[in-house]
């Protein structure tokens, strides 16, 4: 009786154990897949921060670049190898103001005089011998061979040099002011862009958060219901190898004996 009631304990915990190993296929199949899904969400949102910062980054170059031709100090208007200081910008406004004229000087008599307007061809001329030279060419003293006459100029009255340097002072002052509103115009910019960053940064990681939250949830429960199934499952062997145990010696106790023992 004790044996018929063994085998028919390891039957059903045999049966038990078929079902439990069917489950923790199952559980293992499903573990995988949702890791998978996880995995590809984790990367998917990476890729995102990722164009977010490459956004960022475009967005500030091109802020740049945009005040920076708003200023009129893009890379056609300055000459970096320029040593006169008289590049694209300070040439076009000192270009400008010496064909307005208006310059105010005062004759040797000591009366306050106006310089006339330079004809657009004599302005390119003086550009070019300053550009050149990084001065003007003074007028040879007749009187004194490789001496040179104070203040006087082989092309160009005085005042015409006085008018033109003083046109590229102010040039090169109005190019100061226009650098100094394009690095606070570049620098505010780049604080809305870093306040839009994080802000866009929020909302993705939030997002993130709801697709991987009910994801990283479900794969908690099944690793927990797997190991479950693995304890169940190794306290089921457990109990069949006792009643394989108990199943033998009952056999052994039951088997006729012919007189031995």
């Amino acid at each position: 009786m004790a044996m018929l009631l063994a085998m028919y304990q390891k039957l059903r915990l045999v049966r038990e154990k078929n079902q439990l190993t069917l489950d923790l296929t199952k559980y293992t199949s499903k573990v995988e897949r949702i890791t998978k899904q996880i995995e590809r969400a984790q990367k998917r949102y990476t890729s995102l921060f990722s164009q977010l910062e490459s956004q960022a980054k475009m967005m500030q170059s091109q802020a740049t670049v945009m005040f920076q031709n708003m200023s009129g100090l893009g890379t056609n208007s300055v000459n970096p190898y320029s040593y006169t200081g008289l590049n694209g910008f300070v040439a076009n406004i000192a270009g400008n103001m010496m064909l307005q004229g208006g310059y105010k000087y005062k004759d040797a008599d000591g009366n306050e005089c106006t310089l006339d307007a330079m004809d657009k061809s004599d302005v390119q001329k003086m550009m070019a011998e300053y550009q050149q030279y990084g001065r003007f060419i003074p007028k040879a003293d007749p009187d004194n061979e490789g001496k040179y006459l104070q203040n006087q100029y082989e092309n160009w009255s005085p005042e015409q040099v006085q008018a033109f340097m003083t046109a590229v002072q102010q040039g090169q002052f109005q190019e100061q002011q226009a650098r100094m509103w394009t690095q606070e115009a570049t620098r505010n910019y780049g604080n809305n862009v870093s306040i839009w960053l994080e802000a866009q940064k929020a909302q993705l990681e939030a997002e993130q958060d709801a697709v991987l939250e009910p994801l990283n949830y479900e794969e908690t429960m099944m690793e927990l219901e797997k190991t479950q199934a693995e304890t169940r499952l190794q306290r089921i062997n457990a109990q069949i190898q006792s009643y394989d145990q108990l199943v033998s010696q009952e056999a052994q106790n039951s088997a006729p004996k012919f007189g031995l023992g």
